[in-house]
């Protein structure tokens, strides 16, 4: 079972209403749901790029890695 937390959140009306107008024409059941989809695409997306750097940084310096090696690496440092 997943755990849940619930907030609350206030943003201005017209963010309010054009939030609703877009889950209405992408098929979301809610503002809700859209916002939960909004945060999950910039966390997972953010952190996907975030590894892609340390990646980068990494080859640069000569190590060849995949991203979980990388990040275990840079936890040791």
């Amino acid at each position: 079972m997943v755990k849940t937390k619930q907030i609350s959140l206030v943003i201005p009306e017209v963010l309010y209403k054009e939030s609703k107008q877009y889950s209405e024409e992408y098929g979301y059941k809610s503002v809700q749901e859209f916002i939960l989809d909004v945060i999950r695409r910039k966390i997972i997306l953010e952190k996907i790029d975030r590894y892609k750097k340390i990646e980068e940084e990494m080859r640069k310096h000569g190590k060849r890695m995949t991203q979980k090696q990388a990040v275990s690496y840079l936890k040791k440092l």
